[in-house]
Formats: C-alpha cells, structure tokens, sequence
C-alpha cells in the first residue's frame, strides 16, 4: 500500500552541481515527500543519496554543502593544478588525488557503513564503472566479486565504508585519481572509475517486475550546466597530450548522451529535471551566489514538477503502477 510521504530517489550526477538537487530535495520536504527509503545515485549523485542513507535530513545537506571546502577538494599537489596536477594525471590517471574528497565526506557521516545504512531500515545504492572488466557496478552489491586487500577475501559489501563507495563512484577520469580493486576471478587490478561513463542516470535501479512498488521512485536530472570550467581541466591535458583531452571530450559524452537519448515515458513521468544554470562541473570555487543560485534552481524545478505529477499516472520501467494509498484511520 502507498504511503504518501515515503518515496525512492535516484540522484543524477554532475560535481558541484548537486548543490540544486539539495533545493529539490527541500522543496519534496515542503510537499510532504519527507522520508526516502531507497536512495541511489552517480557521482555527486551518489553524494547527495549517502547523505541521506547515512541519515540526514535534507535540511542537513543544505547547510554542510553550504559549508564544504571545495577548492580542498582539487588536491593536485605541490605546483598545483598544471605541475602537481600533471604530474599526478601522468602517473596516476587523475589530475586530483582525491584523498581530500574521501577524508572530508568520510568525517562527515561519521566514518558509517552499509550496515549501518541497513540497520536504518534503508537502502542505499551506487553506481560506479569497471573499465578494466568493462562491467557496471552497483555497489554494495558488486563488491563480493572483488578482493579486499586486508583479508584476502571477497569484499563484505555490508562492512564496507560508505565513503570509499562515493569515492569509487564519483571518480571523475582524468579529473580525479581512479580507484584501484582486484577482481575476485581474474586476480587482475581493476579500475573503478565514474558510473556516469555508463550510467549518469540509473532510475530503473530500483524498479521490479514482479509486483506494483508501494511507493514511488522519483529522480532528479540535472541540465544545463557546463562540463568544464573554463581554461581549466581541458586545457591542461590539451598542455599534457591532446589523448587525454580526447578521452575527458568522450567521457562527457558518454556520460550525457546515452540517459539524455533513453528517456522513455517512464522516466520522464517521474523525473524532476533540474536547470544547473550554467555552472560547471568542476567549478570549485563557488560563490556563496553560485550556491543560492543552484538552491534556488532546485526548488523552482521541484514545484514545478510536484505541481503537474498525480500519483495515478505513476509506472516505472515494467510498466507496474502504485499500490493503492493507505486509507486513512475511521475513528
């Protein structure tokens, strides 16, 4: 039966740009859409939906993003962005290492994992790419057919840190460092990199054919934004070798035109599009402005969307529409 305040989320990825799914997030809250469940996402999706599976409220997303240090993010060492960073990007495959990122969210949410998620009564889910075994991953769920360094066994997806997950989702190539896992079966290195290489937009995550969902699943698309910042990442490895510009030009493409070209009547149904209004991905230097701006954005989107979605028109990917909602208590 549907209950009319819980819903699922799937959480588009797009950096710094996933300030404006914090105003979406905030607007649902208004609407009454105030508890989520399952939360997924890519990226800096998958930063937004950690929040919220490790616990927080969107109104908490909203003042430590507000907070966040994102210039310590671009932590390309000594010489900075062209010197550390190219030195970095050739020896590692990331101008960024990365570590800065993963200390600051991992302190954030207290060091939790997805047992602890669990124990919350929620799901969480990410996506992140195996380029190495050209597979997509969903983490916790692919972790098992990796090898974790300490034990020698496969990897406990339920003790596994919640942090090192966003890590591996949102690692941006050539913008941050790879993670490096051994794969189980081929006893080879694997290299995980950013799920948007093949999902930036995985709204059927959570969606089944053998049943209609008791709640919704809603997901938040953002547009509108621009890849780069200007004068930046693209013109260092055009300064580095024109290949690895080649690559970033076919990562965003990748990452952008596949999700934008599958979006069937089922996604579109329930998907609030969100405008970035111009701003980059990798724009950490963010004003205060900057921020509103995106806020905002997120918030205009959301009542638009909430203003013209009915539950009755509602059916994921199966084509499965909702239970009927609870009725309420006869006293």
């Amino acid at each position: 039966m549907a209950d009319l305040h819980q819903a699922d989320a799937v959480f588009q990825g797009g950096g710094v740009k996933g300030i404006a799914l914090v105003g979406a997030l905030l607007e649902f809250a208004d609407h009454g859409w105030d508890e989520w469940v399952c939360v997924a996402g890519t990226s800096a999706g998958s930063i937004v939906a950690g929040f919220l599976g490790c616990g927080f409220a969107p109104t908490d997303l909203e003042e430590i993003l507000r907070k966040t240090p994102y210039p310590e993010f671009e932590d390309f060492g000594t010489g900075g962005e062209v010197i550390g960073g190219g030195i970095n990007l050739i020896a590692h495959h990331g101008l960024a290492h990365g570590e800065a990122f993963h200390k600051w969210f991992d302190e954030q949410i207290g060091g939790q994992t997805f047992a602890d998620v669990t124990a919350r009564g929620k799901t969480l889910k990410m996506i992140a790419a195996d380029i190495t075994q050209k597979e997509l991953l969903v983490l916790p769920d692919d972790l098992p057919n990796y090898v974790d360094a300490t034990t020698g066994k496969p990897i406990d997806g339920e003790t596994f840190k919640v942090a090192d997950a966003v890590r591996m989702s949102m690692s941006i190539p050539f913008f941050f460092q790879p993670v490096e896992l051994t794969h189980a079966a081929t006893g080879q290195k694997s290299t995980i990199v950013d799920g948007g290489m093949l999902s930036n937009f995985p709204v059927w995550l959570f969606d089944v054919d053998s049943r209609n969902p008791t709640r919704p699943t809603f997901g938040f698309r953002l547009f509108g934004g621009k890849s780069m910042t200007p004068g930046g990442l693209h013109s260092v490895m055009q300064r580095i070798a024109w290949p690895m510009a080649f690559g970033w030009d076919m990562f965003q493409t990748s990452m952008e035109a596949w999700d934008k070209r599958f979006m069937s009547h089922s996604t579109r149904v329930r998907t609030c599009p969100i405008s970035a209004e111009g701003i980059g991905t990798v724009d950490f230097n963010l004003t205060d402005a900057d921020q509103t701006t995106l806020l905002d954005s997120g918030k205009r989107a959301a009542s638009a969307f909430l203003a013209d979605f009915k539950l009755e028109d509602y059916f994921n990917t199966y084509g499965k529409t909702l239970a009927p909602a609870k009725e309420p208590a006869h006293v």
